[in-house]
């Protein structure tokens, strides 16, 4: 659910944020322990670990916003980390409330944001990204394309499809 926003620039990224909370927990909804760590293939990874990556990209772009926010999770959900054994990483629930979290904070955040700091140059170098305005809109698309990782993942262990 998304919150009032000042902007309307950010609105339509926070009902992205907020569409994608509904499906990253839909997606882990009835998986075994095991199924969360079953990549479809080996060049893939597997549900749990795009989970948690989407969390610690979202607490990410809250840092960059100017609300730092520690997951507390190190590199373990790093963009080109070696995946390592399950038990080295927090268990689903904790990544559920972690996500429900930075997901809250980031939803208050993007209805602070206003149309003047939305145009401000990028602190981060984003290919294509000229404002703070890009450079979220290109962290929703990169939460997007994980989710729908999740979906494929979800489909790929013999669960429905999230949407459609």
């Amino acid at each position: 659910m998304t919150s009032a926003t000042c902007s309307a620039v950010a609105a339509p990224i926070a009902m992205i944020f907020a569409t994608n909370d509904h499906l990253a927990l839909r997606a882990l909804d009835g998986l075994t322990h095991e199924q969360l760590w079953e990549a479809p293939t080996e060049r893939n990874n597997a549900m749990l670990w795009v989970a948690g990556h989407i969390v610690q990209t979202r607490a990410q772009l809250l840092a960059l916003l100017g609300e730092p926010f520690d997951t507390g999770w190190g590199a373990l959900f790093n963009r080109g980390a070696t995946i390592g054994d399950a038990n080295a990483y927090p268990p689903r629930g904790e990544i559920e409330r972690v996500m429900r979290d930075v997901s809250k904070r980031l939803q208050s955040k993007l209805a602070a944001l206003d149309d003047e700091q939305l145009a401000q140059p990028p602190s981060m170098d984003l290919p294509g990204a000229r404002t703070v305005a890009d450079q979220v809109a290109g962290f929703a698309f990169h939460d997007s394309y994980h989710i729908g990782q999740m979906g494929y993942i979800r489909k790929a262990l013999g669960y429905p499809a999230l949407a459609g």
